[in-house]
């Protein structure tokens, strides 16, 4: 009788640390869910807010230089009616450079709050991050998602080619020959591949993609604000960027050093070092990041091995070269 008892004991000892091992993988299973969303989450609310960035910049920058041009203009001539339309110039000048430091003081504050509320650096780990994915905005339809998600695994190599480019006649040229890479798909891989080269402490790679991430967006914006399409517009903004046009040029390098500067922030402040990045690609109709690699020299050998599968399709005075000091 009293071996039943001790086999009967045993038995719900069993059952009980079986139901203890359940239910504690279902709480973990949870946890990591709601980790997944909340950096789903943060990183939409990145690439909105970096859009909005470029705008502002843009908008501020451009319409400032213009007014200055419009000033220098102005001084040439001596009339009473010039003397009014000077003095008009002036005070726009001026109003716009308080707006754009009225902007700036806004993306700082901006900025810090992404620092300290964007990530739960405690509930982070690099388990939970090897398993998540990046998910871009959600798209109306479904069909949206679909090409989206195609457009990238089709043209994944190229963007990354674009983004190992650096010079404004190389990104010129090889945007001619592949219009069809001036669009947000290509703009926010780039700018999600920033994120997780700084993570991963490529400090010199991540900068050279920035400057191809901010030149996309520059692009985008133009379009936008000059309601053209993008793939007619890109020459527009190497034509003024390669002139050096006052104002222009200082817009760019401007938002580009913000940019690395917000990377590098959201980056430390997310609480966790990736190994490694491979084949970003696009889930649900946004860039994402696929798969992780435990080596990070596999990275690496990844993205040379995009830029000399795409060698072969350039002639060699195309090959890529390092970002022009701007």
């Amino acid at each position: 009788m009293a071996l039943w008892s001790s086999s009967f004991q045993g038995l719900g000892s069993v059952e009980e640390d079986e139901e203890r091992e359940l239910t504690l993988t279902s709480i973990q299973r949870l946890s990591e869910s709601q980790v997944s969303q909340t950096y789903i989450q943060g990183i939409e609310l990145i690439c909105q807010n970096q859009k909005e960035f470029v705008k502002n910049s843009l908008e501020s920058k451009w319409n400032l230089a213009e007014a200055q041009q419009k000033l220098g203009s102005l001084a040439l001539h001596n009339s009473e009616s010039i003397d009014q339309e000077y003095a008009k110039a002036q005070t726009e000048a001026s109003e716009l450079r308080q707006r754009e430091e009225e902007w700036r003081r806004k993306e700082a504050a901006l900025i810090q709050r992404e620092r300290q509320k964007i990530w739960n650096t405690d509930s982070f780990s690099k388990e939970v991050f090897n398993k998540s994915f990046i998910s871009q905005y959600k798209r109306k339809e479904v069909e949206d998602e679909d090409i989206s998600k195609s457009f990238i695994q089709k043209h994944e190599q190229k963007i990354r080619y674009f983004g190992m480019l650096g010079r404004w006649d190389d990104s010129q040229r090889f945007l001619s020959d592949h219009p069809y890479l001036v669009c947000e798909e290509t703009a926010k891989y780039l700018i999600l591949w920033c994120f997780h080269l700084e993570a991963e402490q490529k400090r010199a790679l991540m900068e050279q993609i920035a400057h191809q991430a901010v030149v996309m967006q520059f692009i985008i914006e133009m379009a936008r604000s000059c309601n053209v399409d993008p793939r007619g517009c890109f020459r527009l903004f190497f034509q003024k960027a390669k002139a050096g046009e006052e104002g222009y040029l200082e817009a760019f390098k401007t938002e580009l050093e913000a940019f690395k500067s917000r990377v590098r922030i959201c980056s430390q402040s997310q609480g966790f070092i990736p190994t490694s990045v491979q084949n970003p690609s696009v889930y649900t109709g946004v860039v994402g990041l696929e798969s992780l690699s435990q080596n990070a020299n596999d990275r690496q050998g990844c993205i040379n091995r995009s830029v000399s599968n795409l060698n072969s399709m350039l002639p060699k005075d195309e090959e890529p070269k390092m970002m022009d000091t701007v």
